[in-house]
């Protein structure tokens, strides 16, 4: 068949070619062994995504990585994750539809239904965001009434263990393209989630950052938030650089249960901080000349962000049944 723009649930048998508009509603991310030499997107490929188009479940299927080294090009990838984190919609040419079971062909294949079907790439495929100028831009009143993504659903441990069961985090490692020599060994599911941040807590305090009214001390935010690592070799001691420190974060019970862990690495706590750079949270005590140009604010925002119950949109990669790391997170409305 032709090439054409089809909705997903026109996609009904293989090797139908198409282009669809779509909101991706999870990915699982590749893990690569750890190489500093490696660029950074080059690590953030996708093996699978599943997409949307609509409100039903017929709206719904998903896009495989290639048959030859099991993941989706870089391009590609990064308009996937682009568009989960956004909540946008994206254009995704040239995808082949094929039965995910090999045994199943042809007039058998059809027989099977839908429920057997994903999406393949081809060397033609390509990934780009819709604009509002794109003439495949569809207002919101015309496409999906409400978020159709899995960010309106309650993250409960028995939704993430079905998750974590489905997605192979120890299956043998994926054959290596030629331009690839690194292997990879586990995959890393990846949903997002709205949900208020309640509260934030840190190893080593006694209190969180609410309980501890953190943010009323530009003393007492930085050491909170900053982590101060000090070497002492008897003689001396060393200052080592600062860093953000790690934390666990509190969201609206109503969306995550209380079960299940939210993890942010100083990577995410930076980001909740208005990704202001470390050193400039870090409270100089021999400077009485002006206050600190940014811990107020940051104290302020987050805050804020607490008491207000202000909505954000969370990236979080499924490390284990109930332990959860951000990836990313966006405000939603101020």
């Amino acid at each position: 068949q032709p090439c054409q723009k089809r909705r997903l649930r026109d996609i009904s048998c293989p090797n139908m070619l198409s282009h669809v508009v779509v909101k991706v509603l999870s990915c699982e991310k590749a893990l690569f062994p750890y190489n500093s030499s490696t660029p950074r997107h080059e690590k953030m490929r996708i093996t699978h995504a599943t997409l949307s188009d609509g409100p039903e479940s017929d709206d719904i299927l998903g896009i495989t990585g290639s048959i030859y080294n099991g993941v989706l090009s870089v391009p590609v990838s990064s308009g996937l994750l682009q568009s989960m984190c956004e909540g946008s919609y994206i254009l995704i040419t040239h995808v082949l539809s094929q039965s995910s079971r090999p045994n199943a062909m042809g007039h058998c294949a059809s027989l099977e239904g839908r429920e057997s079907l994903t999406l393949v790439p081809t060397r033609d495929t390509t990934a780009s965001m819709i604009t509002p100028d794109h003439p495949y831009f569809m207002k919101q009143q015309t496409c999906l009434q409400k978020e159709t993504d899995f960010s309106s659903q309650p993250l409960t441990l028995e939704w993430a263990s079905e998750l974590y069961s489905m997605t192979p985090q120890h299956s043998q490692p994926l054959e290596t393209s030629i331009n690839d020599k690194q292997q990879i060994n586990r995959r890393r599911g990846m949903r997002v989630i709205v949900a208020p941040l309640i509260d934030i807590i840190v190893d080593g305090f006694d209190t969180s950052f609410m309980e501890g009214s953190h943010w009323q001390s530009p003393a007492s935010l930085s050491k909170f938030l900053v982590d101060m690592p000090v070497i002492s070799t008897g003689m001396a001691s060393y200052n080592l650089s600062p860093s953000y420190r790690s934390a666990t974060l509190v969201l609206d019970r109503k969306m995550v249960s209380e079960d299940i862990i939210v993890n942010a690495d100083g990577d995410a706590l930076k980001l909740l901080c208005m990704d202001v750079p470390v050193l400039d949270m870090v409270l100089d005590n021999n400077s009485n000349i002006r206050p600190h140009p940014y811990l107020p604010h940051v104290g302020a925002v987050l805050r804020v962000l607490c008491q207000d119950r202000i909505p954000l949109r969370w990236v979080l990669e499924q490390e284990s049944e109930n332990n959860w790391f951000v990836s990313s997170a966006t405000i939603l409305e101020v």
